[in-house]
Parts: C-alpha cells; structure tokens; sequence
C-alpha cells in the first residue's frame, strides 16, 4: 500500500492527483469488500440474485489490494541506486539518463557506495512500518487489555506475536506483503527497467483461454510490476477502450467460477487469474488516464483523502467490529442487508477517517518527522 510520501512527482512537476484518485477508490473498496464478505458484523446468508449481487459487488471491490500494489510498484520501482534522487518523472526509466550512459555525472551516487539503499529502506521503514508498528501495535495492545482482560505483560506478548506472525490470518497481512516487495525492490528494478516494450509484458494476455483458472505467477507480485509497466508504457486510448469492453465478460467469468465448477472459489484473492487481473487493469487503467480532474478543490480533497488512506487500512477493521459493528442491526432480509451494509460502510469510514486525522496529526507524524531528522545522510548531492 502506498504512503503519502511515495506518491509525488519530480520536483518542478505538479502533481498527479490520479494515483492519489486511485489511493481514494482502493481504500473505499478496501471497506466495502469487508462490509459485503460478512468479514464485518453484517452477516447474512444470502440466495438467489441478492446473492449474486454481493458476489458481483465482492469480486469487484477485491480489486483494492491490486490496485494499492500497482501504485506502489510504479512509485517504489523507479529506485535507481546510481543517483541520489530515487524517484524519476513519468517516461524515464531508472538508470536510462545520459549520465548513467556515459557512467557518471555531477551529483551521481557512488556506485559502489550502499547509502542509497539505506536511504531507500529507511524511507519505506518510517512511511510503511511504523505507522503499522503505532496503530495496529496500539490497537492490538488495547484490545488485549480491554476486551480479552489480559494482564499488561501477556497483552504486551500478544500484541508482539501478531504484528510479527500474522501473514495468513491477520487482517494485516497486505503489510506483510508488500514489506516483502519493498525488500526486493531494489533487485525487481533490473528486470522493470529491461521491459523494452508494453508487448513484453502483454503477451500473457495469450496465455491460452483454457487456463484462465491459472497463471504462470501464483500471487500479486506480478501488479507490483504491472502498475510501474502502464505508467512507463501507457496504452493507447484504443487498447484501453478495448480491455474496458472485455472487463465485464472477465468479470462474469470471475464470479461464475463456483458456480461452474463445484468445489472451486472465487479466484479474487492471492492467486491471480488472466481474467480478474483484467478486471483490475481495466479499473486502474480508467482512474489513471480516462479521469479529468479539473476542479482544484476536489484536487485538493482528493489529496487529502489519499494521505490518510493508510491509517485508514490500518485501523478500519478494528474500529468497525469493536465501536460499529454492536450497534448495527441485524438484517432481515436482502434489502435490509443492503441497506445496513451501506450504514456501515458510510459509518466505518467516517470512523476510520476521523481517528486518521486526529492520530496522525498527535502521533504519527510528529514520530515520523523526528525519525527523518536522524535519516541516514545523503552523500553525493552536490
């Protein structure tokens, strides 16, 4: 997931309020998806075409964890070690200037020296980790202390063991995983950087029809490097429209899946399919480049939103089955399911965002702004 700090342009650029739009969208689907998988307290059973519906609404909303993934990967993967400034302008590929050309230049980094990476790690460390490390550390201890009535010394190690194990059954393991990709970035940017053309890369879009249930990769990493590919290669107006007239039909294919074949799930999850990573790259194609934002106050809004779009992540789920969830009622029947799913979605936002603005500007970042003032130090400027 993408922080504040990693969403921003070369300096002199205005900033491109679309990845900030696409921040927005993921983290309201990220609510959503979790209001209508029954993750939350809403919780009924369903059938027929209100059943449907969720799965329709559910596979789409899935699209979330993608889509924050593909925006940090075309942030995170313009790394480039050989000079001290880590993030390029749009069309220019890491270690593609002259001077990297020519094999040095005035202000370039020591190519031997290792300060770039623990420039690079401790970046990610302070705008990834601790906000992890306050919240769901924070949360976690109170929630041990409070609702499981712990003693301080267990809460203190239950707290620890989940912010530490919990990839697989830890509403946090998206941390986990996109930790991982931050570790291997500096080595994923060679093979970014070697794309010599959009065809490399859409050739997996031929991969034969009749495995659409698989993909040569089993997980996300490939939208890491799918999100840096669309900024540096974007696709023409024409092949976008045509991935937006075949989403649909991929959409179908997606939530049909358990219905023709028996025993099978939804493929929206850590195992990637050709047809939902269209879905995905349809989404993210249409907020990136088919989306006008000409108004500077909803510029502005959109901006601000996305900075807290982390925090919100991060404190969501607790906040909505601790506070919401008990005083939301129980539904009846499909429209009541509907319509408290709205009140909780609506609820669990506002709650999230109002402790995000309040958080973050007590806790968060005054820790952070302390923490880059004892940043490793940037040789090699001029």
């Amino acid at each position: 997931m993408t922080t504040p700090d990693s969403v921003s342009d070369a300096a002199g650029k205005p900033r491109d309020v679309n990845y900030d739009l696409l921040r927005v969208v993921a983290m309201c689907l990220v609510i959503g998806v979790h209001v209508v998988n029954n993750y939350m307290p809403v919780k009924m059973t369903l059938a027929g075409s209100a059943e449907v519906t969720r799965s329709v609404l559910f596979a789409l909303f899935m699209v979330c964890n993608p889509l924050f993934i593909m925006v940090s990967g075309r942030f995170n993967l313009t790394f480039d070690a050989d000079r001290p400034v880590s993030t390029h302008s749009a069309g220019r590929l890491p270690g593609s200037g002259s001077d990297a050309r020519a094999g040095g230049g005035a202000g370039q980094a020591d190519p031997g020296s290792l300060a770039p990476y623990a420039r690079y790690y401790y970046k990610r460390f302070v705008s990834l980790i601790v906000p992890y490390l306050l919240y769901a550390g924070g949360m976690g201890f109170v929630a041990y202390l409070v609702i499981d009535h712990r003693s301080v010394g267990g809460a203190v190690s239950g707290t620890l063991f989940d912010l530490f194990s919990g990839y697989d059954d830890s509403v946090y393991w998206f941390v986990f995983m996109l930790a991982g990709f931050v570790l291997a970035t500096p080595f994923l940017v060679g093979l970014a950087a070697a794309v010599a053309a959009a065809e490399h890369i859409c050739d997996l879009v031929g991969y034969p029809l009749t495995f659409l249930q698989s993909f040569p990769w089993r997980g996300l990493l490939i939208y890491y490097l799918l999100g840096f590919v669309l900024e540096y290669y974007p696709p023409s107006a024409r092949i976008r429209r045509g991935v937006y007239a075949l989403a649909p039909f991929a959409l179908a294919w997606t939530v049909a899946t358990p219905y023709l074949f028996a025993g099978q799930q939804m493929q929206v999850g850590r195992t990637v399919t050709v047809a939902f990573a269209m879905v995905v790259m349809a989404t993210f194609l249409f907020f990136r480049y088919d989306v006008h934002i000409t108004s500077a106050r909803v510029r502005k809004a959109i901006i601000w939103l996305a900075g807290y779009s982390y925090t919100i992540y991060l404190v969501h789920s607790p906040l909505s089955k601790v506070l919401i969830g008990p005083r939301i009622p129980v539904p009846t029947d499909g429209w009541s399911y509907a319509g408290i799913s709205v009140l909780m979605f609506g609820a669990t936002l506002l709650a999230a965002l109002l402790f995000a603005v309040i958080a973050d500007t007590v806790v968060l970042k005054p820790v952070q702004r302390l923490l880059r003032k004892v940043a490793p130090p940037r040789k090699g400027r001029p």
